[in-house]
């Protein structure tokens, strides 16, 4: 029997794409209470976190990048952000220097449990997604990416809303513990299907970002509309927790006179995120 698609799953369990106001912040909440709702479910949206004006134009410079390589496979690709970039505008940066302006850092800083973090640029993604038709699967980062990189954050470029465009899918609360795998670490459709009435599917505005831990069981979503979904992951961590072969590249952030601060980054000679690195030091 073939797996059935999300959008068959949508019309299962339609409650899934619900708010969770339990999860769900905005400006004026207390840092300790999202990171605490973080803890407790693994996953945590922050609603109008970065200005959503800022967003059309990295998303064009990301779409006019993606179309500049040619040849793309039908599933997208992943870049390193800072080779992303059109004429002079490296999107990245700019919604990295806007996310360490805003009311979402303190949040990070609390969820790091420092004011002393490294931004991992080396784990962070830029990708650019094709909407096509998927079936039920889901991975957690302990597995698929590194376990001791404790969260990530997930931005997407523009508004994603469930049937019309691919975004993300968690499965809430987080088990406290990594799960069996697959090949490829996934953790196979017969656990999403088992937990799929647990799942959250939500819709982004332009300017929101999610936060999941690495145990946090999420997927992608796809309903074929063949729509381009533009997206930046960033990963950070406490310095002092971070492993060092992580931290090339790499952007220290801390705080000066109270404010955040880029404190310095680390590049070696072989990598070419300098021009990128500048722009935020």
């Amino acid at each position: 029997m073939q797996a059935p698609r999300f959008d068959e799953l949508l019309d299962l369990h339609p409650d899934v794409q619900n708010e969770l106001p339990e999860q769900s912040f905005t400006e004026g909440a207390a840092p300790v209470l999202a990171a605490a709702a973080l803890s407790r479910c693994g996953v945590i949206m922050l609603r109008s976190a970065l200005p959503a004006t800022i967003l059309p134009a990295c998303c064009a410079s990301f779409e006019q990048f993606a179309r500049s390589l040619g040849g793309e496979s039908d599933a997208g690709s992943w870049h390193a952000p800072w080779r992303v970039q059109h004429h002079q505008h490296l999107p990245a940066a700019t919604i990295v220097s806007a996310l360490l302006r805003s009311w979402a850092w303190p949040v990070v800083e609390k969820i790091c449990g420092s004011t002393d973090i490294v931004v991992l640029l080396g784990l962070c993604t830029a990708r650019h997604m094709v909407d096509k038709p998927l079936v039920a699967g889901a991975h957690q980062d302990a597995t698929a990416v590194a376990p001791e990189l404790p969260f990530a954050l997930w931005i997407p470029l523009h508004a994603v809303t469930p049937r019309r465009n691919s975004g993300l899918g968690f499965i809430t609360p987080a088990p406290q513990r990594v799960l069996p795998t697959l090949p490829h670490n996934d953790v196979g459709t017969e656990y999403v299907l088992a937990n799929f009435h647990n799942a959250w599917v939500p819709s982004y505005a332009p300017g929101d970002l999610s936060i999941h831990t690495n145990l946090s069981p999420h997927f992608t979503t796809g309903y074929g509309t063949r729509t381009d979904r533009y997206s930046l992951e960033i990963r950070a961590m406490a310095r002092d927790a971070a492993p060092p072969k992580y931290q090339d590249p790499a952007i220290h952030v801390g705080r000066r006179n109270g404010e955040v601060t880029v404190v310095g980054t680390s590049c070696s000679p072989g990598v070419d995120a300098g021009h990128f690195l500048s722009l935020l030091g």
